[in-house]
Parts: C-alpha cells; sequence; structure tokens
C-alpha cells in the first residue's frame, strides 16, 4: 500500500488537450494507493473548474482519500484570502482540503500548505520583488478581498509564507513516533528552484528553508510548482523531491506516458512490526 503525492498537474490544461494523464493506470490499480494527495495546481479558475477537475479525479479514487493542497494557479480568478471558498468546494465534492493541514495515512504524518516563498535568497529582495511583481502571472490573475479585490502584491505572498512557515513549524516542533512527510508547493532548497543561474524570477519559485530541516529532520519534503523533475538532501537526512506533472505542451507526445510516470511518485507506508 502506499500514498500518491503529485504536483502541477494542471488537469484543465490535460483535459483541454484531449489527454487524460491518469489513463497510464487501468482504473482499479488505484486501489492499492491509500491517498491521493494534489500538492498543488490542480486548476485555474477553482470556482468554476475545481468541481468539475474533482469529479474526474473521483474517476480513478474514492473522495475520502483524495486531498487537495492549493497551488498558486488555485488562485488565479479568485482571492489569495479565499481559503474558506476553496474548502467548501473540496466538501461539496467530500475530499479533502489540506491547506495548513496535519493528517495521517497509514502510519506516515502528513504536514500540508501551499508555502509561497520569502523573497530573501539574496540580501537584495527588494528589486526581486519589483521584478517578479511586474513580470509573474501570479500578480495579475490573483486578488485580496480583505482590500477592495486589488491585485496582490509580493508583499501579500511573503506574509503567507511567513504565517504557513510558522505553522508548519509548529506541527514539527510536535513529537510524532514515526515519519513525517511535508508537502508544498513551493520549493523548500534554493539549489532545486532552477537548473541555470539564478535570477530574479527564482525569489517567486523558492525560499531556504534548509534550517528547518536540519532543527525537525523531517523524513521527506515534497514540493512542485518548478516544473523540475529533481530530488536532493536538505539538513542532516532529509529527502527533497519534486513532483511536478506540468503542462502538456512541456513533453513530446513521444515522451508522454513515461513522463507523466515518473511524476506520480509513489510514497511506501512504513510495515507493520
Amino acid at each position: 500500500m502506499s500514498v500518491l503525492v503529485l504536483a502541477d498537474l494542471h488537469l484543465d490544461m490535460w483535459l483541454e488537450a484531449g489527454i487524460d494523464p491518469f489513463l497510464w493506470l487501468a482504473h482499479g490499480q488505484y486501489d492499492v494507493f491509500d491517498g491521493l494527495i494534489i500538492a498543488g495546481d490542480l486548476s485555474n479558475k477553482p470556482k468554476v473548474r475545481w468541481p468539475h477537475m474533482l469529479a474526474h479525479l473521483k474517476r480513478y479514487m474514492p473522495a475520502e482519500k483524495i486531498y487537495i493542497l492549493p497551488g498558486n494557479h488555485d488562485y488565479y480568478d479568485h482571492v489569495l484570502d479565499g481559503d474558506d471558498r476553496l474548502a467548501a468546494i473540496c466538501a461539496d465534492a467530500g475530499v479533502h482540503f489540506a491547506q495548513k493541514s496535519e493528517f495521517f495515512i497509514g502510519g506516515l504524518r502528513f504536514l500540508c500548505a501551499t508555502l509561497w516563498t520569502d523573497f530573501q535568497l539574496d540580501e537584495a529582495p527588494e528589486y526581486a520583488m519589483e521584478v517578479v511583481g511586474r513580470q509573474m502571472n501570479d500578480y495579475r490573475y490573483i486578488r485580496l478581498a480583505s482590500e477592495g479585490y486589488r491585485k496582490i502584491r509580493p508583499a501579500d505572498t511573503v506574509r503567507v509564507h511567513a504565517d504557513h512557515r510558522a505553522w508548519l513549524e509548529s506541527r514539527l516542533a510536535e513529537a510524532y513516533d514515526g515519519p513525517t512527510v511535508v508537502v508544498t508547493h513551493h520549493c523548500p532548497l534554493p539549489e532545486l528552484i532552477s537548473e541555470g543561474p539564478r535570477d530574479e524570477m527564482d525569489f517567486a519559485y523558492g525560499s531556504d528553508l534548509e534550517p528547518v530541516m536540519t532543527k525537525y529532520k523531517p523524513e521527506s519534503w515534497l514540493f512542485g510548482h518548478t516544473h523540475l523533475q529533481n530530488k536532493g538532501f536538505g539538513g542532516v537526512r532529509t529527502l527533497v523531491q519534486n513532483v511536478s506533472v506540468g503542462y502538456p505542451d512541456q513533453i513530446h507526445p513521444d515522451n508522454l506516458m513515461g513522463c507523466v510516470i515518473r511524476s506520480l511518485r509513489a510514497l511506501p507506508l512504513p510495515r507493520k512490526p
């Protein structure tokens, strides 16, 4: 038995392209999984599309085994302070909304939060915030309901990052006699953000949370957002792994199925003594 964790599914785009990424396994073969965790970016326009996307997921997995963590795209044409609405959509579908959520599957403890970023990859975050605020779609398509539905700014997501990080650390500080898996949408290790030289846009993709890994030593930390299939180690022993699928047009048709299969990581549950 195992848990399936994937990020950046962008299921709306796959279905619009006429491709069902879940067909790599036949119906019934998903019965081996104890849970499915979507680590952000299920779709754009969640108020309209999430009900249809969740119905599609339920074709393969029972609703009670599905956990949805929002990514940045899940706030497009929505509001940053609108988690209550997303939670209600999940509740209507019978699935779990996993924002700032601790839950247990088998012997694994999962801690989930979108995370966002702190823009602290170097000593000049203000310039990066200015560049990202101009160029990143998040700051065009997401609004803030509590301030007159204005477009969000990098300072807004920095505040959410601080809240999510504080929540994660508060839960990690609680001892658990078993493996802990942290699941975030944004990257927690700078060296896994990109494959080239660092630039200002990297500040929108990840932060340096290695001190958190060093202090609390979670077994693994799964993330997405970057659409890179890479992994590394943080702190003393934490396996940090990207579980992105990505957009349909990022994958050559000849490599499609292999890429999807590699992207759908499965976490084995601890064996019973």
